[in-house]
């Protein structure tokens, strides 16, 4: 069984092939064909027959839209999957994923990731990079396309957040293809450390007491103002 939250939304898939959701009804997202809410889980009437939920599949529940892996197997989508897209209130395939292994799949607010095979497929409307595309290229995606700085190596797990996106990556068989990522180091924590040097905080704290140490510490600081995929044809 697998179940994923959204923002006011749920879906969760059951042993025998059926596809449940509830909550905000927006957008079509819950997949009944209409826009409206639904108080306790309700199966979604296009997961039957020849066409089943996969209970060992991916699935994801993101700001207005939802996804589930069925029969084929084969990803489907449904609600309002673009900024200036029209809302889909039942399930259709995500034909750029077709062939595809898929693993693990997120859903931000409006943005998306999947591990598939050996890469990283993100797409969506970014804002702060989230697409891991880096810093000359397309910030936002109504496509899926490859993240090139992880093809090749083993994503198990990706997380979209808001403003972020997160991979789980197993670099144990290529150890060297790591340092090429640089480490993150926040500029406010730098900022914080250059101003409290380590020799004068602990000189105020000795000379006096509690009152210096803190003087030292400075108190509260006002932080510095911040400076596609076709199928498995995957570019």
């Amino acid at each position: 069984m697998q179940i994923a939250c959204g923002h006011s939304h749920t879906i969760a898939l059951d042993d025998k092939g059926t596809a449940f959701t509830w909550g905000n009804g927006n957008y079509g997202k819950l997949g009944h064909k209409v826009q409206q809410d639904e108080m306790k889980p309700r199966a979604v009437d296009s997961f039957k027959g020849r066409i089943l939920a996969l209970p060992d599949g991916v699935c994801g529940a993101g700001g207005t839209s939802t996804f589930c892996m069925a029969t084929g197997p084969q990803l489907y989508s449904w609600g309002k999957l673009k900024v200036s897209g029209d809302n889909t209130t039942h399930p259709m395939p995500v034909e750029d994923l077709s062939g595809w292994n898929l693993r693990s799949l997120s859903c931000g607010p409006g943005t998306f990731a999947v591990a598939a095979d050996r890469s990283v497929i993100t797409w969506g409307a970014a804002t702060n990079g989230e697409l891991g595309y880096g810093p000359n290229g397309k910030k936002s995606s109504a496509r899926p396309g490859k993240c090139d700085a992880l093809d090749n190596t083993d994503t198990h797990q990706v997380a979209c957040g808001v403003g972020l996106t997160l991979f789980l990556t197993d670099f144990s068989s290529q150890p060297d293809s790591l340092s090429k990522f640089p480490v993150f180091e926040p500029s406010v924590a730098v900022e914080e450390a250059k101003a409290v040097p380590e020799d004068d905080a602990a000189g105020g704290k000795a000379a006096g007491g509690k009152g210096a140490a803190k003087g030292a510490a400075g108190g509260k600081r006002k932080a510095p103002a911040a400076g596609g995929a076709k199928g498995k044809k995957a570019k």
